[in-house]
């Protein structure tokens, strides 16, 4: 068992136009980017308190959580950012006014991320992880979609001709490489390391934590085939235009 901390303080910055409220609130498929991302954590039985963050429209999340948690069935905690601290900060902040405790394993993720995982498998990879001196897992995909258009070209004399083209394929990477898909197990030690973050500067876990663990032999990877970040408008679109029923379906392991 283990629980998680949901970032879900994110704006729409780059969705500008499109839709302007609170990311993790972005309708999809007569849903939301939350609840899509909410589905194989909810589905595992494994995670037994949610913590949310909040902070860009935190009324407006708040009041979806409350209608959401009937269906969570755990129990659930916020922590209101009062200015942007980071995902690090936040975590900090609940350390301190005692929403998080340092002496249990959580589940850290984004909403905007949809990941494919099976939460029990995770947990048991974590033990044995775990005995072998690791502290965090994070979860890493195999294959990403390129943001770009990839073109196959040849150099013929002066001239370079372009014989294939594909826009942003589904790229595996090569080996030994995986993408982040903002999906990290902290294990009681790492979670202790939340504590020296700085709350005068907004700091995420990617470059306050997970580095110097790195550094220490620290961190295991559990690995997916594949996950979907709704970052640009071309992904919010492209999320749209698929049905509830396929992306449930990604979502299952």
């Amino acid at each position: 068992m283990t629980k998680s901390i949901i970032h879900a303080g994110g704006e729409s910055t780059r969705l500008k136009g499109i839709f302007d409220g609170p990311k993790a609130l972005a309708p999809v498929c007569k849903h939301t980017l939350l609840w899509f991302h909410l589905q194989p954590l909810m589905k595992s039985t494994t995670i037994r308190e949610y913590t949310f963050t909040l902070r860009h429209h935190a009324e407006m999340v708040k009041e979806y959580l409350e209608k959401l948690g009937g269906r969570i069935h755990t129990p659930i905690s916020l922590i209101v950012e009062p200015k942007p601290l980071g995902r690090a900060g936040s975590v900090r902040l609940g350390i301190e006014n005692g929403t998080i405790q340092t002496d249990e394993s959580y589940l850290m993720s984004n909403p905007d991320d949809l990941v494919p995982i099976n939460v029990r498998h995770l947990t048991e990879y974590a033990e044995m992880a775990r005995g072998k001196g690791k502290s965090a897992i994070m979860v890493m995909a195999r294959k990403a979609v390129n943001p770009f258009g990839i073109g196959l070209a040849k150099r013929k004399g002066h001239l370079v001709e372009l014989e294939a083209f594909q826009e942003k394929p589904e790229l595996e990477f090569a080996e030994n490489h995986f993408a982040n898909t903002g999906m990290t197990l902290f294990l009681p030690e790492a979670m202790k390391e939340f504590k020296n973050v700085p709350l005068d500067i907004p700091t995420h876990p990617e470059t306050e934590i997970i580095p110097r663990l790195a550094k220490q032999n620290k961190i295991a990877v559990f690995v997916v085939e594949r996950w979907f970040s709704v970052n640009y408008p071309a992904d919010f679109k492209k999320i749209n235009n698929t049905s509830s029923q396929e992306l449930l379906r990604f979502l299952e392991v």
